[in-house]
């Protein structure tokens, strides 16, 4: 298991690192990426983001975010090519399917991954671990970025 301290580390490099002048998507069409905001009872923020491994996405704001309704981008190779192998490197699969509570009115965030054949997803609601809250972060830099256009 990677420690939080230096998967957050990873991430920020990787994130923002310099170009890598790689020409080519390292992964495919089928490689994926997506999380995904349950409301609360107050102003959470809500919306889903998808990520393929050929950089396209799309974005769905629902309430409490700046961008609302079905939108769609290409990210750059680089940053699809980093985003993908940062994932990898946290190996999802060690993790448990679910981090929950005995609390009420948090947001859920369902993180779901699909690479080589094999999916997971996670459900992180309460006390989960650091290393999965710094992966949603960087998916949520992505996911909050500029570039979009509206469906």
């Amino acid at each position: 298991m990677i420690s939080g301290t230096a998967l957050l580390g990873l991430a920020f490099l990787l994130f923002t690192a310099a170009k890598c002048n790689k020409e080519k998507y390292e992964y495919s069409a089928e490689t994926k990426v997506e999380i995904s905001k349950t409301p609360c009872f107050g102003r959470c923020p809500t919306y889903t983001f998808t990520l393929n491994g050929q950089g396209e996405a799309t974005y769905n704001g629902r309430k409490f975010v700046e961008l609302e309704g079905d939108h769609t981008r290409v990210f750059p190779i680089d940053t699809t090519n980093v985003a993908f192998a940062t994932l990898i490197a946290a190996d999802l699969w060690q993790y448990q399917d679910e981090y929950t509570a005995p609390v009420t009115d948090l947001p859920t965030t369902y993180l779901s991954f699909h690479h080589d054949g094999k999916s997971k997803r996670i459900k992180l609601y309460a006390q989960y671990p650091q290393e999965l809250e710094a992966l949603v972060k960087e998916l949520e830099a992505l996911a909050f970025s500029k570039g979009w256009v509206k469906k």
